[in-house]
């Protein structure tokens, strides 16, 4: 994991861990070697989407061929894959390229504020846990990619039914 302190800058900062996180990650360690880089993930594991979800038969509705990563192609015989081989998949692509030591985990975006005279983003990040290691964080980067899905993973949505408080 890499290291906390009260305030960091980085040149791009990548909020959340899952598919899209992990291979954002790599385009810019690849494409962008000099460039420095954190990703922010609100959960405790990589993996996004694919780790939350376990019920039994979850798997992907896109054919894995398209919806893997170029730069690491998905060489399984099955097609349309279950959630734990997509998830096996993540961990080992981030693994590989060291992007897991890249991710602070337990870290979820409150805040973001963009300031022109500095040309950066502000961050701040609510930090799971117990005082000291709970509390904010602030950052900074110069670019802000947000990589963090549509879910609200603390809570599912429940729409407004008149009748659901009687």
């Amino acid at each position: 994991m890499a290291p906390d302190s009260s305030s960091d800058h980085v040149d791009v900062l990548i909020v959340g861990a899952g598919l899209s996180g992990i291979g954002a990650a790599h385009h810019l360690q690849e494409r962008c070697p000099a460039k420095s880089f954190l990703l922010l993930e609100a959960r405790h594991a990589i993996g996004g989407t694919w780790d939350l979800f376990r019920y039994p038969g979850v798997r992907s509705d896109s054919d894995m061929y398209t919806f893997g990563y170029r730069f690491r192609p998905w060489t399984d015989d099955v097609t349309m894959a279950d959630g734990p081989s997509i998830l096996s998949y993540i961990r080992e692509t981030a693994t590989e390229a060291g992007i897991d030591q890249k991710i602070r985990f337990g870290h979820r975006m409150v805040r973001a504020e963009w300031c022109s005279a500095e040309e950066r983003w502000t961050v701040w990040a609510a930090r799971e846990g117990p005082s000291p290691v709970g509390g904010q964080v602030k950052l900074t980067a110069k670019f802000l990619f947000n990589c963090s899905g549509y879910y609200k993973y603390d809570q599912g949505f429940t729409p407004p039914f008149p009748q659901l408080g009687d």
